[in-house]
């Protein structure tokens, strides 16, 4: 979203966004950030200590695969597949890379250039890194450290939700924003104020009068007074 303005108005830029880095917001939720911050968000998406500690749980991960024997496993400190007479893996990786140029395509479709025994193995490693969960013993031991990233100059700015874009796609979210800023639809602060009920205070009822009463010594002087 750009606002241009002339002369002291000036313009602004702003992005929506998914949340950045390491937040308590949920997946769908969204942000709004000035774009001249994001990065400050960009940079402190992860810090060191944190960059270190999923490096070491993703070689926890695989080092899990490798025990299950699932299409490769550890033959002393080498990394081999799992059928019986398999190949090296570094240089049979390396003669199918140079197939795939050869053919045109990219070195990353390697596998589609080996031997049916390898792409199995190979496959079935694959889909067991992407499925496998970081140990709970190795995190027992090694607790994942705590890391917000918040914008600003100074980091100490969080990111927060768009309370009426939440869970909504990026085309739904883009069509909501263009919306609401047109009037045509309300935020989240106009409904609250809706559903909120003001009560007026009830008036103060004013207290009842005494009635009045004659003094006693004027009555009994009225009462003893001669009549002509």
């Amino acid at each position: 979203m750009i606002w241009v303005g002339s002369g002291k108005a000036s313009s602004q830029q702003w992005t929506v966004h998914r949340p950045i880095g390491e937040t308590r917001l949920g997946d769908g939720a969204w942000v709004m950030t000035p774009a001249r911050d994001l990065g400050f968000l960009l940079m402190r998406r992860d810090s060191e200590e944190l960059t270190s500690w999923k490096r070491k749980s993703e070689l926890a991960k695989r080092q899990e695969v490798l025990r299950a024997r699932m299409g490769r496993r550890l033959e002393g400190q080498t990394e081999v597949w799992t059928f019986d007479g398999a190949p090296a893996i570094q240089p049979t990786i390396r003669t199918c890379m140079a197939a795939a140029k050869a053919a045109g395509m990219p070195e990353s479709a390697w596998l589609d250039y080996a031997d049916p025994a390898v792409q199995v193995a190979e496959r079935s490693f694959k889909e067991a890194l992407r499925t496998q969960g970081i140990p709970e013993g190795w995190v027992a031991g090694n607790p994942r450290p705590h890391h917000e990233t918040m914008g600003g100059p100074l980091g100490d700015v969080p990111q927060k939700a768009v309370g009426y874009l939440s869970n909504l796609s990026f085309n739904a979210a883009q069509d909501k924003v263009l919306r609401v800023v047109l009037g045509i639809d309300p935020n989240e602060t106009d409904d609250e104020e809706e559903e909120e009920e003001v009560v007026p205070p009830a008036p103060a009822q004013p207290a009842p009068r005494a009635a009045p009463t004659t003094p006693p010594a004027k009555a009994e002087s009225a009462r003893n007074s001669p009549t002509k």
